[in-house]
């Protein structure tokens, strides 16, 4: 079985709800071969690889004991943006508004899987929602200026936790939660 592991922070029903809807309505126009379950949608903090239950429960402890003092906060959804080439993405998401917070609770949590001894990926944080893969290059190319400028935005959602998951790439949905860690000590 091919499992992996994930901190991210999760997004409530509601959320999910709207993203999905809209997504589903962006199908006709936007070609990509695999699209994302609506209950696989998240924030990846730090992807971890595979891992023992050590190492996991490592983790898990440093960072609750880190994030005590951390209060809930809000984030915003609000537009959507590709990575990979141009005219033929290969990862469609949904971008967004700048937080401070986020990227604080990001250093945390990034931090104790280092030191619990996990390698992880040196790129800057860019904090996303992954929505779709694999833009179909049959299609021709990506009508990016009209993706771009879609005005698409959500109602602020409050971050309450972030969570442990674990991911098995042969179930849909994929992602399943293993440990919860509450902001604040809720």
């Amino acid at each position: 079985m091919n499992r992996h592991f994930f901190i991210a922070v999760p997004l409530p029903s509601d959320i999910k709800a709207a993203l999905h809807a809209r997504c589903e309505k962006m199908k006709t126009d936007f070609h990509f071969k695999r699209w994302v379950h609506r209950e696989d949608y998240h924030i990846t903090l730090a992807f971890l690889g595979h891992a023992d239950e050590g190492q996991l429960q490592a983790v898990v402890d440093e960072t609750k004991k880190n994030l005590l003092n951390v209060s809930p906060f809000e984030l915003k959804i609000q537009g959507f943006n590709t990575f990979g080439r141009k005219e033929y993405p290969r990862i469609l998401w949904v971008d967004l508004l700048e937080s401070q917070q986020l990227n604080f609770v990001r250093e945390i949590v990034y931090r104790d899987c280092m030191k619990a001894g996990f390698e992880l990926d040196k790129k800057p944080f860019t904090p996303h929602i992954t929505v779709a893969r694999k833009w179909d290059e049959a299609c021709g190319k990506i009508p990016l200026e009209a993706l771009l400028e879609e005005n698409f935005q959500l109602p602020k959602f409050l971050v309450e936790e972030v969570v442990l998951y674990e991911s098995k790439i042969e179930e849909t949905p994929k992602y399943h939660k293993k440990a919860v860690i509450r902001l604040d000590g809720q």
